[in-house]
């Protein structure tokens, strides 16, 4: 499963003897704790709570009165594995983006049921489609829940339901509809992805609601040279920090971003791999000539020296060099 990260600490899961064991390990690789849930509990999430820290929720299953299997939710603290809260009750498996579950439908093509929000400090329910008439989740991002109300896409603050900011859909061209949750992650704090239309979408910073970009249908950002490299249907762009165009290149359909790392750009397209410079487009030698045996190409970098690469199905961790762990929790 491919793995998510924050504050230096990788989560990710894999199925062994028949259970799915999720392991978190530091840039070094050493393994800080491991949890098991049974192979259905795939969902997973990190987030992050009020107080600024990183926390993983995992769901599990639970009998019910009825003697059907139910969903549950339990966060540990990233870091360490300790357990903050849980595990409580959610109406169905995890659908995203951020702690976002809902019933599954019993029609396989039709849609899951109400989506509810939980607050990653408390558990509880932030939000629950349904209980304020026609609102409509998009997804939860580190504490911060989005939201369609009426005719404006609203953020709100988990813990106390405090509306931080609105854009009135009529104001960018966006119809109620239109809005959609984004498979695509930006990859950096304080950023979300939302489809405004079937071949766009907005990048909009958490802090304030400002739309960074109107036409992203994904973005990464270089942690070098803060380049924000943006995808369109058009093709890529790259811009400077303060927003200034550096280049473009057109692209096919079939074109996404892998990964930024140290000035060079990853682009898939289909099976192929191409790698640019990040801030002049120049097509860049991303891999010794003279190299020999299958392409890795990373999907996620972490800024502290570790990043994931993909290999195939597989997801490796090219990790700094360190001292070996001790005692590894069990969660």
């Amino acid at each position: 499963m491919p793995p998510q990260h924050a504050d230096g600490t990788f989560l990710a899961a894999a199925e062994k003897d028949g259970v799915l064991r999720f392991t978190a390990v530091d840039p070094h690789g050493d393994v800080r704790w491991r949890a098991e849930r049974p192979v259905s509990c795939t969902g997973f999430v990190v987030t992050e709570d009020a107080r600024g820290r990183a926390v993983a929720v995992l769901t599990d299953t639970a009998s019910t009165d009825d003697a059907l299997a139910g969903t549950t939710a339990t966060a540990y603290d990233l870091a360490t594995g300790e357990e903050l809260w849980g595990p409580v009750d959610v109406p169905g498996p995890h659908q995203g983006p951020g702690l976002v579950f809902a019933r599954p439908s019993t029609d396989p093509m039709g849609e899951p049921g109400p989506r509810t929000v939980l607050d990653p400090t408390t558990g509880r329910v932030a939000v629950a489609e349904g209980h304020r008439g026609g609102d409509r989740v998009i997804g939860e991002h580190d504490g911060t829940v989005l939201l369609v109300e009426g005719a404006a896409l609203v953020a709100r603050d988990t813990a106390g339901g405090d509306a931080l900011w609105r854009l009135g859909l009529d104001d960018h061209g966006w119809t109620a509809g239109s809005i959609q949750p984004s498979t695509n992650d930006p990859q950096v704090a304080g950023r979300a992805l939302v489809e405004t239309s079937p071949t766009t979408g907005a990048l909009l910073d958490l802090r304030d609601g400002t739309v960074l970009d109107d036409t992203a249908r994904d973005a990464l950002d270089d942690p070098v040279t803060g380049t924000r490299v943006t995808l369109q249907e058009s093709g890529i762009q790259a811009r400077a920090p303060e927003g200034r165009p550096l280049w473009s290149v057109s692209t096919g359909r079939d074109t996404t971003l892998a990964a930024v790392e140290d000035v060079l750009l990853f682009v898939r397209e289909g099976d192929a791999v191409r790698v640019h410079n990040a801030v002049t487009g120049e097509v860049a030698q991303g891999y010794p000539p003279d190299g020999s045996g299958r392409i890795v190409v990373p999907t996620r970098v972490a800024g502290d020296g570790a990043t994931v690469v993909q290999d195939g199905r597989r997801y490796l961790l090219a990790a700094r060099e360190g001292d070996e762990s001790g005692d590894v929790p069990e969660g």
